[in-house]
This record gives C-alpha cells, sequence and structure tokens, in this order.
C-alpha cells in the first residue's frame, strides 16, 4: 500500500510547503512531494532562483533522499526546477527573453482557446470568468495577494478549459506552472499593480457580453504581453537590490 508522506519534523521548511488536495490513494511519496512543492513555487513560497536543498527535504519529512530526487525531477520537466549538475536544485529563474517567448505562446494558446470557448461554451465560459473576476475583486478588498493571484490563475484557467480542446489543455499544462510563479512573483512579491490586471479583466469580459470577440482578443493579448513588462521590473529591481 502507497505510503503518505510522513509529518514534518522541520517544523519551518514545512510551513513553505502548503497542505494540497490528497493525489489519490496511489500517489507515492514523490508525488506527494512533488505536488507540495509545485504549489509553494507556485504561491511564491520559495522565491525565484532559490536553492532547494534534496538533503534538508528528505530528512525535514523522514524519507529518503530518493523521493526528494524523484520530486524535483518531475517539477525540472515542468521547467519550475532547474537542476545544475554539481551545484544543486534551484527554482525556475527566467531571462526577460524567456519571459517574453512564454508569453507568445501564451498568447497563441489562450486567445485560440477564447475563440473556440465563445463558440462551443459561451454560457458557462462567462459564468467562470465573472466568478474569477469577483473572488479577484473581494482578494483586493482584503489586500490578500495571494487570493489575488489564486483568482486571475482561474480566470485564464477558465478560457482554456471552456474551448473544450484537449490538445489546447494539454499545451497549456505545459507552461501553467511557470505562468502561475511568475503571476505571483509579479503581484505578490514585487507588488505589482493589480488593479490594472483587473481592469483588463473586466474588459475582456464586457467586450465578450457585447459579442465583441476581437476586441476581446485585443485585450486579452496585450494583457498577456504586459506579463513581460512585469517581469522586467522584477529583474531591475531584483538587480538593484543586489547592487
Amino acid at each position: 500500500m502507497p505510503r503518505r508522506l510522513p509529518s514534518p519534523r522541520d517544523t519551518a521548511l514545512a510551513a513553505r510547503l502548503p497542505d494540497v488536495p490528497s493525489a489519490g490513494p496511489g500517489a507515492t511519496l514523490a508525488v506527494q512531494l512533488a505536488d507540495r512543492l509545485r504549489e509553494a513555487v507556485m504561491r511564491g513560497d520559495f522565491t525565484l532562483g532559490e536553492a532547494l536543498s534534496e538533503l534538508k527535504l528528505a530528512a525535514a519529512f523522514g524519507v529518503s533522499r530518493t523521493p526528494v530526487r524523484e520530486a524535483l525531477t518531475t517539477l525540472q520537466r515542468e521547467g519550475l526546477i532547474d537542476i545544475r549538475p554539481q551545484s544543486g536544485s534551484f527554482v525556475f529563474l527566467p531571462s526577460e527573453e524567456d519571459v517574453a517567448e512564454l508569453a507568445e505562446f501564451r498568447s497563441m494558446v489562450e486567445v485560440q482557446a477564447l475563440r473556440l470557448a465563445c463558440a462551443r461554451r459561451r454560457e458557462p465560459l462567462l459564468a467562470q470568468l465573472k466568478a474569477a473576476a469577483d473572488d479577484m475583486d473581494a482578494a483586493l478588498a482584503l489586500d490578500d495577494r495571494s487570493a489575488v493571484a489564486a483568482a486571475d490563475g482561474r480566470l485564464h484557467q477558465a478560457i482554456v478549459d471552456n474551448s473544450a480542446n484537449a490538445y489546447l489543455s494539454s499545451a497549456y499544462r505545459l507552461v501553467a506552472g511557470r505562468v502561475g510563479a511568475l503571476r505571483t512573483h509579479n503581484l505578490v512579491v514585487t507588488g505589482a499593480s493589480h488593479a490594472r490586471s483587473q481592469g483588463e479583466h473586466r474588459a475582456v469580459i464586457a467586450a465578450l457580453l457585447k459579442g465583441d470577440l476581437a476586441g476581446a482578443e485585443d485585450v486579452l493579448s496585450e494583457h498577456i504581453w504586459r506579463m513581460r513588462l512585469a517581469y522586467r521590473a522584477t529583474l531591475a529591481r531584483r538587480e538593484g537590490g543586489a547592487a
């Protein structure tokens, strides 16, 4: 019978690994640990570029280094962890060019997904977009930046999910972790403007309600590309702090 991840021995480290929904009765220790590490990176509990020690993670949870190494390898395939020979494992730290390519990919996928969603699942799409935007407003009112980022992610995921195209959904999953981590870092860690992002979300919804799909696509594309500008500011701040 598969083992459940033991209670952590290092409570300080464990506090940075949030609980996540059960991965199922067949989940191995490596899968459970990968799920918690993924969520921690996406929530900003670990900073971009931060070193992650196999030894400390294994000791904290009372497991061998093997499931820890497997979990880190899984996240490496997802682009969330950078494993460097003779150096160790690090949370990914993209260049501005990397983020530009990511924005380009997102724009192609999400804009096409929006077209398909409007044609195939318009009402569920609008309902989910409104619900996510309302959640974001509530989080903004409470200044809960983690909740803001989570609601933002749900809004974009709704666009892809309602495309009813398994290949688009699969393609989006390739970058969803990195997008979530960058979103959190830009919105939460650096204090980037939430209001502008939310205004663009509302503008997409308003255009769709008027039947202006082209207008919604233009706003969505511009909104996605703004991620690059926000990350450029993040890098500038990071370099300034290191000076």
